[in-house]
């Protein structure tokens, strides 16, 4: 019976976390006006607003999710504009190198993303100064 009771608990705690993060996902996937009103509607219940403070917190959040959406949007925009110009950066330097300069140019980048990748695991056998973090 012991058994059963257990298995039934952590059952229960495995889909209730299933759940939650599939709830997560699906906030990040909605669209500034959806989210907005999501939120005003939480805070509607928990805070226990009147209709006219309700339709006040959904415009300041509606406000605040569309200037999020552009920060976002203006973010990426902006990152592909930097790529494209790293990438015409690279085809300008590449034009001047020789080939055996290329070829030391190229071992070096690829060493720096090597390395980059290494540190972001935390594996710090190539250089660089170890991250230290509390509790370790």
């Amino acid at each position: 019976m012991k058994k059963w009771i257990l298995g039934a608990a952590v059952l229960t705690c495995i889909s209730l976390g299933l759940s939650a993060q599939h709830q997560k996902k699906n906030f990040q996937e909605l669209s500034a006006v959806e989210r907005a009103e999501k939120m005003s509607n939480r805070m509607a219940k928990e805070l226990k607003l009147t209709e006219e403070q309700k339709k006040q917190v959904s415009q300041v959040v509606l406000e605040n999710a569309n200037r999020q959406e552009e920060l976002i949007q203006k973010g990426k925009a902006e990152f592909e504009a930097q790529k494209e110009f790293r990438v015409e950066q690279d085809k300008k330097i590449a034009a001047i190198l020789t080939d055996e300069q290329k070829m030391i140019w190229e071992q070096r980048k690829e060493a720096l993303r090597t390395r980059g990748n290494d540190h972001s695991r935390g594996d710090h056998t190539q250089g660089g100064r170890p991250r230290f973090r509390r509790g370790h």
